[in-house]
């Protein structure tokens, strides 16, 4: 099967080359449901002793590397010691850490140096990676035959501990905009569509050769706040302005329903999120009598316009139109209660380097919500943050959701926390994703409702093979 993937070599996240190639022939040592949770995957269980400072790993015993090694506790610490300590892990979970020891035959022991329920989420997206002769090894249903920038030549690993793909190989190929990897999906140059954009959707469906497969994506675009900024790091302020977005039509009118309104950065599908959470509507009456209370009154000037209340910044992803049509719709919204937004269209490289010093009064991107663990990564303030907004006020309520031990203390940790960044919001949080991936019906798909059928490219067969039954 050919997979193409319409980005540049740098895209966005989950959508380069090299992230597919991962997904595909790697796995981790948990898996995240849809409404958050863990469930087994290299690891087939887990317990934590009564401090909550000591996570005992199950392994399973029919894992092997592509190199023909079986994962053993052994292998499995020295794996896990490798990965938790790598550069960048400093904002996440494996920082409390202390150690990592095998025990019989099947277990690992990873001791903390505090409660930190955010482990198991973060092992949940660590791959299992054996480094050998400086190169990585992996466990996955598929393994590289060879890779370049641009394509990746995949084969199947008939030792892939829940049964041999049904797929004998993949090729990935990248190609530089997202129109011509739909073209070459229309002239059958490849067989899957890895992402079908919006405004490509309506071509790909017409298709009748092409099954398109919608799921709702766990990451939001926020527009994300410099606290630093004069007016920005007033709270009411930022209240004011997420009174002035329409949400529905920036979702209707900039996403083509391909998404849902946010309103936080927590996943609305988590099994901790707080229904009752207080939440902002849309008001633009409310959000100019804010704006007059904090100061910002419109201005008449002499020619008989009237000048903003007051000016910021923000940086948007030249290169990519998800981002930039909401952008313009946020800015109307903003004008219409006399704030003046001046875009600034920035390669995805400016962009994070600013953010990591700083050097900005807002931006929109998008972030990865579903796992608790990657709100508070990116929110609470930390040393090594990769992006510097200034935002304190939220800290105390991220730590108390990192310490909690049982689903109620979490439950009540989640809610407090979704109640501070309501009264002290650090972003406006726009909108939620859905995308498609687009598969040639000369495949038979393994597809479930509302979910990402990529995570299940090994059980995928040509029509009118046998299925293949997962162990």
């Amino acid at each position: 099967m050919r997979i193409g993937i319409g980005a540049p070599p740098q895209g966005t996240p989950g959508t380069g080359l090299g992230s597919v190639v991962r997904l595909l022939t790697g796995e981790p040592w948990l898996t995240n449901r849809p409404d958050g949770r863990q469930s087994e995957r290299v690891a087939t269980g887990w317990e934590w002793d009564s401090s909550a400072t000591t996570l005992r790993l199950k392994l399973r015993k029919d894992v092997y590397f592509h190199d023909g090694d079986r994962l053993t506790p052994e292998i499995a610490s020295a794996a896990l010691r490798d990965s938790v300590t790598h550069p960048g892990r400093d904002g996440s979970s494996f920082a409390s850490v202390t150690s990592i020891t095998p025990t019989g035959d099947d277990t690992v022991v990873l001791k903390l140096a505090e409660p930190n329920s955010f482990l198991l989420s973060d092992l949940s997206g660590l791959l299992v990676v054996k480094r050998k002769d400086k190169t990585e090894v992996l466990t996955g249903p598929f393994r590289v035959v060879s890779q370049t920038p641009e394509s990746a030549t995949l084969s199947a690993f008939p030792q892939y501990y829940r049964g041999r793909p049904g797929l004998s190989g993949i090729e990935v190929i990248n190609y530089a905009t997202q129109r011509k990897a739909w073209t070459a999906l229309m002239r059958g140059e490849i067989d899957m569509l890895h992402e079908v954009r919006r405004e490509a959707i309506d071509f790909v469906q017409a298709e009748k050769a092409v099954k398109s497969y919608q799921f709702p994506r766990p990451y939001y675009i926020p527009l994300v706040f410099n606290v630093g900024h004069p007016a920005l790091k007033l709270a009411e302020v930022r209240k004011a302005l997420n009174e002035a977005i329409d949400k529905e039509a920036l979702v209707r009118d900039g996403m083509k329903n391909k998404g849902r309104p946010a309103d936080s950065p927590i996943w609305p599908e988590h099994w901790a999120h707080s229904t009752a959470a207080p939440r902002f509507a849309f008001d633009p009456d409310a959000a100019r009598r804010r704006l007059d209370a904090a100061g910002f009154k419109v201005k008449s000037k002499a020619d008989g316009t009237f000048a903003p209340r007051f000016s910021f910044s923000c940086m948007v992803l030249g290169e990519d139109p998800r981002f930039d049509r909401l952008a313009v719709l946020v800015q109307k919204q903003l004008a219409d209660v006399g704030v003046d937004m001046k875009l600034q269209p920035v390669a995805q490289a400016d962009l994070a380097k600013r953010a990591a010093s700083g050097d900005f009064d807002a931006f929109i991107f998008e972030m990865a919500g579903r796992s608790l663990a990657r709100v508070y990564e990116f929110w609470r303030s930390h040393d090594g943050m990769m992006v510097k907004t200034g935002y304190t006020a939220a800290d105390a309520a991220f730590d108390k959701v990192r310490a909690s031990r049982t689903d109620d203390e979490t439950r009540s940790a989640v809610a407090e926390l979704e109640r501070v960044l309501y009264a002290d919001p650090p972003a406006a949080f726009l909108a939620w994703q859905a995308t498609s991936r687009a598969v040639s019906i000369k495949f038979d798909v393994a597809a479930e409702d509302n979910r990402d059928i990529q995570t299940n490219v090994w059980q995928w067969r040509l029509a009118g093979t046998p299925k293949q039954v997962a162990r």
